[in-house]
């Protein structure tokens, strides 16, 4: 998600990150962008799995990408409703 973040800063358009929230207040990959970009970007720190947090952030946007996903292969048939 940082390099798309990164690319629509750059041709312009103004973005919003929904990052997942976590203890330690990281922000992933968009950590690493320069500091010029992430004083552009709203982030928006919660989980997607949360139908209000996610509508919330998504006020006022008019084009959702959505990236979020969980990792594990193996589990997910154990466990499918999670990964939908």
């Amino acid at each position: 998600g940082s390099h798309l973040v990164e690319h629509l800063l750059d041709v312009g358009c103004n973005v919003k990150a929904f990052v997942y929230y976590n203890s330690f207040n990281s922000w992933g990959w968009l950590d690493t962008l320069p500091k010029n970009k992430l004083q552009q970007i709203e982030i928006f720190a919660g989980d997607v799995r949360d139908p209000n947090g996610v509508r919330t952030a998504m006020q006022g946007v008019d084009v959702v990408f959505h990236l979020a996903a969980l990792i594990a292969i193996p589990f997910s048939y154990h466990s499918p409703d999670s990964y939908i």
